[in-house]
């Protein structure tokens, strides 16, 4: 398919615009195990990664057999902040991407506005989307599920199968795939070893992504 088949690039936003992934389930990892629900930074990698926060914490109450604490996304949330404001980097090669790619460009991501606006404010990235951004708060059922893929679509008036979908997430590419988009699988991670980035491809292939590539700076050659 070449770059005139295609009429609207949806971006996710962790792990394919910003690189806060390694940020987000570090404390995710550490407000855990102070709960007393005792975890790793690389058993929350392997275990979560591109599930909502909500499916997460279904897991780790039933894999615990108790509740977590009321406020606990809450605190997640507060303690990101600080962090994130610090040390929170644009993904390698984006920006000179979205500067490549001529065509209507947006975000849908299973995160809150509230964090999508934060992340790309912080990282440089907001004016490329200003007015642009869908989360899954605005329809009835987060990735997996196609809604908020189908819902940035019909706001952007284009037939989904003209749509090309950046995604490093399985959940994310099964909701694209669903939505009868193109899915570009974006494999890196700067907190993952080789192994796991050729398990993160083979695992995206798997979901549905047509093609898996490293380097973001590859993306307007491949669009």
């Amino acid at each position: 398919m070449g770059q005139n088949q295609f009429e609207l690039v949806i971006f996710d936003c962790d792990g394919v615009l910003v690189d806060s992934e390694p940020i987000i389930n570090r404390i995710f990892a550490e407000t855990l195990t102070e709960a007393g629900f005792p975890i790793t930074y690389a058993e929350v990698t392997q275990k979560f990664i591109g599930k909502s926060l909500k499916t997460c914490l279904e897991i780790i109450e039933t894999s615990y057999n108790k509740p977590l604490p009321k406020n606990f996304m809450e605190l997640c949330k507060e303690r990101e902040m600080a962090p994130l404001e610090k040390e929170i980097k644009p993904v390698p090669g984006i920006s000179e991407v979205l500067e490549q790619i001529t065509l209507p460009k947006c975000v849908a991501s299973n995160n809150s506005h509230r964090h999508i606006q934060m992340v790309l404010k912080l990282t440089g990235l907001l004016d490329k989307f200003d007015g642009k951004i869908y989360s899954a708060n605005d329809v009835l059922r987060p990735k997996p599920f196609p809604d908020v893929y189908l819902y940035a679509a019909e706001q952007m008036n284009t037939n989904p199968e003209y749509c090309a979908v950046i995604e490093d997430s399985v959940p994310g590419v099964q909701a694209a795939s669903a939505a009868g988009m193109t899915v570009f699988g974006y494999a890196y991670h700067s907190d993952v070893s080789q192994q796991a980035v050729v398990r993160r491809c083979t695992a995206l292939f798997e979901a549905g992504a047509k093609i898996v590539f490293n380097d973001m700076r590859q993306l307007s050659q491949l669009l």
